[in-house]
């Protein structure tokens, strides 16, 4: 039986954001394939409580979790815990992305290293990538990086920040492992060119949906979190898309994206909170992704996909799709012909049947479940 040590910050039985969707899904796939798996997450990094480990126990997905804390520091003779690490805002750091591994963190990590061999190690994210670097524990471990985005792209705004620096940094950081898996085959590409280590695409993975016939209670379905990118994105769509589509067009929106919409808009149905998509998915005709920024593969435009949804959006809404084209995806950064996409997918019935094969094709050539656990299998023959 493999022993594999998981590294990921959050708390993935939240579901609230695509990279605890990740997270949850390989955990499903170490439980499937009866591997050993003990987790290792950061306290102070999100919402924790006993009953979050316990669940995590009995289904399967861990043996032994361990939340590792933020270090305390002595202030005015008294305790305090560092502001560092309390929020997810960046601490303001010279040219490169963060690296939020201090020694403290180093040094416990190393000690649950030091306590037991794994076969393999996955580190969640290039902040953390140098929790492994000069560990003593590695020997016959494979040491695995999950990128989850390219994070120079996501910092490049920041005050002070060099890109080229920036992005020298980051590969540095993922040449400290054996392989690196990407969700984005663009970012396959990018860090290919770049290092001899294999880099392996692990895109987003769901199972195929059964394809039930059901009424239509909404034409469009948009469902966020409240990210910036997000909140620029439904208000790019709302201020210059909205006003152009056919009266009466019915729109569902769900998620805390909710929260950051004001006024009154007919025709649309917001929802803040779904714990299960597909009964939503299966009452909506379209899918919009309207992105303006952002990095990696949008988790919201696959799991449309598996449920044969064809998917209007803006170029950023097919980043990291192994197809560009012919994939159920209509794409334009202008809102006349976004609008016209979304006419036509609702009104021409053999357009959107020939629009929804491509997506159903498309998902089960990439991000179906079996697919992906193979090419996990391959990986991991450690």
């Amino acid at each position: 039986m493999k022993r594999i040590l998981f590294f990921f910050p959050s708390n993935p039985l939240d579901k609230n954001e695509g990279c605890k969707i990740r997270a949850l899904n390989l955990l499903k796939y170490f439980r499937e394939r009866s591997f050993c798996v003990d987790y290792v997450g950061l306290d102070y990094w999100d919402n924790w409580n006993e009953e979050n480990v316990a669940s995590m126990q009995s289904q399967g997905l861990a043996e032994k979790v361990y939340l590792l804390k933020e270090e305390p520091v002595m202030k005015n003779n008294t305790f305090k815990y560092s502001s560092l690490f309390r929020s997810k805002k960046r601490v303001k750091q010279e040219l490169t992305i963060p690296d939020h591994t201090p020694s403290y963190l180093k040094e416990a990590f190393e000690q649950i290293l030091a306590n037991q061999h794994y076969d393999a190690v996955i580190i969640s994210y290039a902040y953390w990538a140098n929790l492994i670097k000069d560990s003593a524990y590695l020997d016959n471990t494979k040491t695995i990086i999950d990128t989850h985005d390219l994070l120079t792209s996501q910092h490049q705004k920041d005050e002070n920040l060099s890109v080229g620096l920036s992005l020298e940094e980051e590969l540095r950081r993922l040449s400290l492992f054996n392989e690196i898996w990407v969700i984005s085959s663009d970012e396959q590409y990018i860090f290919s060119q770049f290092l001899k280590q294999k880099v392996t695409f692990i895109p987003m993975m769901f199972d195929a949906q059964e394809r039930v016939f059901q009424a239509k209670e909404f034409d469009i379905i948009y469902v966020a979190s409240d990210n910036t990118n997000n909140i620029n994105s439904i208000t790019w769509f709302l201020n210059h898309v909205y006003p152009l589509l056919p009266a009466g067009v019915r729109i569902c929106i769900i998620g805390k994206i909710t929260e950051h919409i004001h006024g009154d808009y007919a025709g649309i149905t917001m929802i803040p909170f779904v714990s299960d998509l597909t009964d939503h998915y299966r009452k909506s005709k379209i899918a919009i992704c309207p992105m303006l920024a952002g990095t990696g593969i949008k988790v919201k435009v696959i799991e449309a996909l598996s449920f044969g949804l064809p998917v209007v959006g803006t170029q950023r809404a097919i980043d990291g799709m192994p197809n560009k084209i012919n994939n159920g995806c209509l794409i334009s950064d202008d809102p006349v012909r976004f609008a016209g996409y979304v006419t036509t997918l609702l009104t021409d019935d053999t357009f959107y049947s020939t629009q929804s094969k491509l997506a159903s094709e498309i998902f089960m050539s990439a991000f179906v479940t079996d697919k992906c656990y193979e090419d996990l299998d391959e990986s991991l023959r450690c």
